[in-house]
C-alpha cells in the first residue's frame, strides 16, 4: 500500500476508535469531531491513491467530488455525509450556544463509521491494500 495511503488509513482508523470512546463517555462535541474526521483522512487517503495530497477541508471536499463522485466510484450520498459532517464538526467546535445532542454524536458516529469500510473495498480492489 502506497505509504500516505496507509497513514491516512491508520488515522482514520484512529479516529473512529476516539469518536466512539467519546460518544461512550457522553463528550459529544468531542466525539461529532472525532467522527469528521474519521471520513476527512479516509477521503485524504483515496486522494493520496491519486497522489493527491491537500491540506485544505474545501480543497479536499472538492477533489473528492470530483474525483470519485462525479465518476461515479462514489455515491453523491457520501459526499452529503461528507458534508453533513463538517457542517456537525463546524457547530461543535465553533458556536458555543450550539447544542450537540446525543443524537446528533451517534449519527455522526454511524455515519462515519461505514465510510472507511468502503474506502478499503475501493483501494483493495484498486491493488492498494492485499
Amino acid at each position: 500500500m502506497n505509504e500516505n495511503v496507509n497513514g491516512y488509513m491508520l488515522l482514520s482508523e484512529e479516529c473512529l476508535r476516539d469518536s466512539r470512546y467519546l460518544l461512550q463517555h457522553k463528550s459529544y462535541r468531542s466525539a461529532v469531531g472525532r467522527a469528521y474526521y474519521v471520513y476527512f483522512d479516509a477521503v485524504r487517503a483515496l486522494l493520496a491513491s491519486k497522489n493527491l495530497s491537500i491540506k485544505s477541508h474545501s480543497a479536499i471536499k472538492m477533489l473528492f467530488g470530483e474525483h470519485f463522485i462525479q465518476s461515479g466510484l462514489f455515491n453523491r450520498s457520501d459526499a452529503k455525509d461528507f458534508h453533513h459532517l463538517f457542517l456537525l464538526r463546524q457547530n461543535s467546535d465553533y458556536e458555543i450556544d450550539e447544542d450537540v445532542s446525543e443524537l446528533d454524536a451517534i449519527e455522526a458516529v454511524n455515519i462515519a463509521s461505514e465510510f472507511p469500510l468502503q474506502v478499503e473495498a475501493y483501494l483493495r480492489e484498486n491493488g492498494f491494500t492485499s
